[in-house]
């Protein structure tokens, strides 16, 4: 018998397998970039081991690429063919299991059947995190949380993967509001594994929804942290680059855009959401990106029927409206309709009903309508959760919304919003400060709305 670094038996034939799925295990906790490559060398040791089968078909799940659906469904027939000739531990089974019903279009049976495992198996990080990273793209808060609340405190000091552990505990306390608990589980996490790139993303949370700008920038400035890190490290330095904004650093920004953010020009729906929502925030701020959004429009043409996320379809949508390709957006926009009334899994109907009137929003927003534009997107507003994505990421929606009705001239409905934004962040937030000064000093009348709206917020540096 074989077990693996969570203490649980694993179907393995050879220590070589065993050993090279230890690595999958740390290198899927550690967000590695190595990850697929100790996957492969698992099942190069050992072709029939359908857990490993298993757990690559739910990671291409997660990717939400629709070229990728292919390849998963091939994970899961290899894996029920290798379970036909060696019988597995019904731990390894329910895993096969949640790949099965998220390919059927029930991604929350899914979760639920991985924490399921998580009863009778404690330990087992390799359901905990599949599980935490389902339960963020569905938006899934409560449930995130629940989770990680029965298992986390019974990993002690001794464990060998319980700092990553504390690192996804902290951020599901992020986003439920624990801010003190989220951010000593967080720093307990990089304390006990250095590697845990999603520890620090907490933490980093953390310092941004409390306002603490200087100590955010302090926390990431050393990025031989995450080095090691798949594209999480790109979203690590948005963050970064989101301390720098709320300091008015402008050019910095821009240079870690450029030299960091998107210095890999890839399509990954991650690294677009980190350009998109950067770029927009840049422009509230009266910033000029110059020709930056042509280079994430071309990348979003390429993703436009993709449907397989709400939160990366507005962030293909957001893309293509930067460079004026409305045509495109309304497409994705009309697609999230079509599938808001049709598509087989209740998750992305839900999702995409919201994620509808925000795309529309959205497009109002970039043709000026913005009587519209805050119609919409005040409507989506308090349902956006479902779409995915972090209190951090969805706040480039808030933002809009807000830049509406300041442009529309519903401003002491935005000084509320932006007042309630300020009290959040502890008083210290670069964004509501600067739009409630000038509201303060309005004069009555749309013209001077729009005049307001087109002050820079930013201090060039």
């Amino acid at each position: 018998m074989y077990y693996d670094l969570s203490g649980d038996r694993i179907t393995v034939t050879n220590d070589a397998a065993r050993l090279a799925w230890n690595d999958t295990l740390e290198a899927l906790l550690a967000h590695a970039a190595a990850t697929p490559e100790h996957l492969a060398r698992t099942l190069k040791a050992d072709p029939d081991f359908a857990l490993a089968h298993a757990a690559k078909g739910l990671m291409l799940l997660s990717l939400a690429r629709s070229e990728l659906v292919g390849p998963a469904r091939e994970c899961l027939a290899t894996a029920e063919a290798a379970i036909a000739v060696r019988p597995v531990t019904r731990r390894e089974r329910m895993v096969v299991e949640a790949l099965a019903l998220w390919l059927s279009d029930a991604p929350r049976q899914a979760a639920h059947r991985l924490e399921s495992i998580l009863d009778d198996h404690r330990f087992d990080v390799l359901a905990l995190k599949l599980s935490h990273g389902l339960r963020f793209m569905l938006g899934d808060q409560n449930e995130m949380l629940a989770s990680l609340r029965r298992v986390a405190p019974g990993f002690e000091e001794t464990h060998p993967l319980t700092g990553y552990v504390n690192g996804c505990y902290a951020f599901a306390l992020e986003e439920h509001g624990f801010y003190a608990e989220a951010e000593t589980a967080g720093r307990r996490a990089v304390a006990l594994s250095p590697r845990d790139a999603w520890g620090r993303h907490a933490v980093a949370h953390v310092l941004e929804m409390t306002g603490r700008t200087e100590e955010g920038v302090a926390w990431l400035s050393d990025d031989r942290n995450w080095a090691h890190a798949n594209n999480l490290r790109f979203h690590i330095v948005w963050h970064l680059a989101l301390f720098h904004l709320e300091q008015g650093k402008i050019s910095e920004v821009l240079r870690l855009y450029d030299e960091d953010i998107r210095r890999e020009q890839t399509d990954d729906y991650r690294d677009i959401a980190n350009g998109a929502s950067l770029l927009a925030r840049l422009e509230y701020a009266g910033a000029d990106v110059g020709t930056r959004w042509d280079e994430l429009a071309a990348r979003a043409e390429g993703r436009i029927h993709d449907g397989r996320l709400v939160f990366a379809d507005l962030h293909y949508a957001l893309s293509l409206l930067g460079a004026g390709h409305t045509d495109s957006a309304e497409t994705i926009a009309r697609s999230l309709v079509q599938d808001s009334k049709f598509h087989a899994s209740v998750e992305r109907r839900d999702a995409a009903r919201n994620g509808a009137m925000a795309a529309y929003g959205l497009i109002a927003f970039r043709e000026g309508d913005y009587d519209e534009a805050s119609r919409l997107l005040g409507a989506a507003r308090k349902g956006l959760v479902v779409i995915g994505g972090s209190h951090a990421q969805r706040d480039l929606f808030e933002q809009a919304y807000t830049e509406s009705l300041i442009r529309s001239g519903s401003h002491d409905l935005a000084s509320e919003i932006l007042r309630n934004r300020l009290a959040q962040r502890g008083g210290s937030n670069l964004y509501a400060a600067k739009r409630l000064a000038m509201l303060r000093n309005r004069s009555a009348g749309r013209a001077a709305a729009l005049v307001v709206a087109a002050t820079p917020l930013a201090i060039a540096h």
